[in-house]
């Protein structure tokens, strides 16, 4: 009876023995484990990446989020952040213009350029004209000059003498004035400079629009005179400018008014006035 029972109890001690062995776990040797690395750098190597490469990174296939790439395609990158400069655009509120836009560009190291991209209409050209000069005396006034030559003289008044621009094409006729008034006394700049302010408040009430400058000092006749320059429309619509210049010499006032048309204000300014002033004398 009692080998009956330890023989059962044997028996049953080699059952659980067998068990235990079966569910045993087994572990990789280091030749298991140098093949397993073999082919997972064998798999880093096919997606184009090194092995080295792979050691350098935390994670090859799940980076940290700090070192996700920018997302060019949700509209939060702005690409001229890597020039180190932006587009400029100053828009005119008060009219209905189209805005100048600056390009402005630290990357490429240029100026600011203005762009104006309103194709703006060029104002017809008035056609060119050159002078030829020639000498004229006005004996009443004891002056010597040059002018055009060809332009028509009046000289029937005893203190004054005229030269008109005969050319029918033009809408007014250019004109260079000159006069000779005695005064008592020598005047200074500042007397000078009334003279030539009235003189332009003269020339007002001729015109429907009347726009003149402030006066300044240049050489006239033996001396520094005052002058002023004026652009208006006449009454009859017509546009015209000029200048007048005067110095007082030996209790004289010698007033020099150069008339044009507006247009051609910088041929007869520079040309017919400049030529007068330059070469008038005392004879």
């Amino acid at each position: 009876m009692w080998k009956k029972r330890a023989l059962c109890l044997v028996l049953i001690l080699c059952a659980v023995l067998l068990s235990a062995c079966q569910e045993q776990k087994t572990y990789p040797t280091s030749r298991d484990q140098a093949q397993s690395q073999g082919t997972a750098s064998q798999q880093v190597a096919s997606a184009g990446t090194t092995l080295a490469d792979a050691a350098g990174q935390q994670d090859v296939f799940n980076p940290p989020a700090q070192n996700e790439p920018v997302n060019y395609d949700d509209g939060s990158y702005d690409p001229a952040s890597e020039e180190g400069g932006q587009e400029e655009i100053l828009i005119d509120s008060q009219t209905q213009v189209l805005p100048t836009i600056f390009m402005v560009s630290e990357y490429a190291g240029a100026t600011p350029v203005a762009i104006d991209p309103i194709d703006k209409p060029t104002p017809t050209p008035l056609p060119k004209i050159t002078f030829t000069y020639s000498a004229y005396t006005a004996s009443a006034l004891h002056l010597t000059f040059e002018g055009p030559a060809g332009w028509t003289v009046d000289d029937s008044a005893a203190d004054t003498y005229i030269l008109t621009n005969p050319d029918p094409s033009m809408d007014y006729a250019a004109q260079v004035v000159i006069r000779a008034v005695p005064v008592n006394k020598q005047y200074s700049q500042n007397e000078l400079i009334k003279e030539v302010r009235g003189s332009l408040e003269t020339l007002r009430s001729d015109f429907k629009s009347f726009d003149p400058s402030n006066t300044a000092s240049r050489s006239f006749i033996d001396g520094n005179g005052v002058y002023a320059a004026y652009k208006g429309t006449l009454k009859n619509d017509v546009q015209v400018a000029g200048r007048i210049m005067i110095n007082c010499v030996n209790k004289t006032l010698y007033i020099l008014h150069c008339s044009y048309p507006r247009g051609l204000a910088d041929t007869f300014a520079d040309g017919v006035y400049n030529k007068v002033r330059n070469t008038m004398k005392l004879n």
